[in-house]
């Protein structure tokens, strides 16, 4: 909290990532100190023509929250959406950023207009690029280097070989360890197999920088309370029979939020099973939602 200021003037300041206000967003936890709103920034939407041929080097919005690939940003954005069936104005609003949506991935593979993450990372690779960051793709770390001053670098395994990377300091960005199952039986007791946690983060996200980190000394931190940030999380199963995962991302801060076995009737879909850190489902709560067809 009290260098949030300074990290969004950094950033406002020195990069490309600009930020909007998420002031409607409250607090997680009514704790001492807790506020209604103002603590949260998200990205600025980004037109992705700034990235060039690194657009294609982006992930997509996830399949679940994404309309036809087109990511759709909360506040004003997704509240026309809500809306399109009942006011002219929102109608005329979706439509248009459907058609251009729909328009830019004839002509380009993938929309161009980023919100949310995807406007995030955007402009993050946009900001790298403009400081002569060299991205070195499709080479995973094997090892890390070591001497009595402490970490020197890295090696890298690349189609033409390895690689070695002297460096001042090594940063271990590598993205938790949502989907190791080893780890995951260790530390989570509701997946003692390695199952039953169910992720929306990447598959390749296996706990490879943890493990790095714990070859030159590191330890892993078992003694908080919690070994991850939890959210609530679905298993969405497709007519195909492929799962995916579905973040609530939106409805996770509303009262009463559950925790419940749901039966989705739609025609993609098949029973789902939500996790969440509310304690139980409410016997009415559990009739309304059974009783909906969708």
């Amino acid at each position: 909290m009290r260098y949030g200021p300074e990290m969004v003037e950094f950033f406002r300041r020195r990069t490309a990532v600009q930020f909007l206000s998420g002031s409607k967003m409250p607090d997680f936890h009514n704790s001492r100190g807790s506020a209604n709103g103002g603590r949260s920034v998200t990205a600025q939407p980004y037109d992705a023509r700034g990235l060039g041929d690194w657009l294609h080097r982006l992930r997509p919005p996830l399949e679940t929250i994404s309309l036809a690939g087109m990511g759709i940003a909360g506040g004003t954005d997704m509240a026309h959406f809500f809306n399109a069936t009942r006011s002219p104005r929102s109608a005329l609003y979706a439509a248009r950023r459907l058609a251009r949506h729909g328009w830019q991935r004839l002509r380009y593979g993938r929309g161009r207009y980023l919100v949310n993450g995807n406007a995030l990372v955007a402009r993050l690779l946009r900001s790298a690029l403009d400081a002569n960051v060299h991205f070195q793709l499709n080479a995973p770390v094997t090892r890390l280097l070591q001497d009595a001053s402490g970490i020197t670098g890295a090696i890298l395994c690349s189609d033409d070989g390895e690689i070695q990377v002297n460096a001042r300091a090594v940063v271990l960005a590598c993205g938790g360890f949502p989907h190791d199952k080893q780890r995951l039986a260790e530390q989570v007791p509701h997946a003692a197999q390695g199952y039953g946690h169910f992720s929306a983060a990447p598959p390749g996200n296996q706990g490879d920088g943890i493990r790095l980190g714990e070859t030159v000394g590191g330890q892993f931190d078992d003694s908080l309370k919690h070994p991850m940030a939890w959210a609530p999380v679905s298993r969405v199963s497709l007519a195909s029979g492929i799962q995916l995962a579905f973040p609530h991302l939106v409805e996770r801060a509303k009262p009463g939020l559950s925790r419940c076995a749901i039966t989705a009737n739609a025609s993609s879909m098949k029973p789902t099973r939500i996790m969440t850190l509310s304690p139980r489902c409410s016997r009415r709560r559990r009739r309304e939602k059974n009783r909906r067809p969708g």
